[in-house]
């Protein structure tokens, strides 16, 4: 086989390991939402996707890189859904608003990730845990300094504490998921209305 017959395979190749570890990924983080992290076993996910325990392994490392891998995905989503679309604003008035709204449907469409990040990346340890922290503190930040800068051009009230404001919007926003019912009485961009005046009428002038 001529190297140009075999470098014409490769990319096919990748492909395939590619979707098969995201089939894994999926069925991980189903079994991760519905069981937990610690009643999970690699053998329920080899189960779950139909191969075995053996050839589990040979996309993965073991159950702590599965659940990083999850959790870092998750982390992907929110900087693909949130925080790129809004480099576009520049009001951060307007800047704020599009957040909670583009927040709230990352949680509302996203729950397995959004679960896993919350709750589950506890297990983590060593590397793994402090790419996780580095990752979702930075998101933190990049919050806070939205607010601040609120503060700063005199909109917002400089009698609150801005990292007190952040994790009190976060906390909302991420928590969404555990009550909210889709065939409730709420429309999904009516809830992110909603949550917007409630925080924006405490925290704006």
């Amino acid at each position: 086989m001529s190297k140009s017959e075999t470098e014409g395979k490769k990319p096919g190749r990748r492909s395939r390991v590619n979707e098969r570890r995201g089939q894994i990924l999926e069925k991980a983080a189903q079994l991760f939402c519905v069981k937990g992290y610690d009643s999970t076993s690699m053998s329920d996910i080899a189960d779950e996707v139909g191969i075995t325990k053996a050839g589990l392994y040979y996309f993965v490392e073991g159950k702590e890189h599965l659940l990083y891998l999850i959790t870092d995905y998750g982390l992907d989503l929110l900087d693909e859904t949130v925080v790129q679309p809004l480099k576009k604003l520049e009001d951060p008035k307007d800047f704020l608003t599009e957040l909670i709204k583009l927040h709230t449907h990352m949680v509302l469409n996203r729950p397995r990730e959004v679960t896993i990040i919350l709750h589950e990346r506890t297990a983590l340890t060593g590397v793994y845990r402090e790419k996780i922290l580095r990752r979702k503190k930075e998101y933190i930040n990049y919050v806070r300094s939205l607010l601040v800068r609120l503060q700063q051009r005199g909109e917002a009230r400089q009698d609150l504490d801005p990292t007190a404001a952040t994790f009190f919007l976060l906390g909302s926003l991420n928590w969404i998921y555990q009550w909210y019912k889709v065939d409730g009485p709420l429309a999904e961009e009516q809830l992110a209305t909603e949550l917007t005046k409630l925080f924006t009428r405490g925290f704006l002038k």
